[in-house]
């Protein structure tokens, strides 16, 4: 089982404006049984961060095209093709 993960959530762009204004978020990841990748953390935000139009957030299991996801600075894209 995986552990409970810390990890600050950032939002900016005008992204924060879903998030009740809040561009910085410090959350702590409950332990489940697979480990966290970015998937399982999109729907954990929706389900607790997100405050209204989850349509201009999220796309079945991923972000809307034109958001885009950095890990450590990082483009996600570049890090799934690795």
């Amino acid at each position: 089982m995986a552990a409970p993960l810390s990890v600050q959530v950032e939002f900016g762009g005008g992204a924060e404006l879903l998030f009740d204004g809040v561009k910085k978020h410090q959350v702590t990841l409950p332990g489940q049984e697979e480990p966290w990748d970015i998937r399982n953390l999109l729907v954990w935000i929706k389900k607790n961060l997100l405050k209204e139009r989850p349509e201009l957030f999220i796309r079945g299991d991923s972000v809307r095209p034109g958001i885009l996801v950095l890990v450590n600075d990082a483009d996600w894209e570049l890090l799934r093709a690795s």
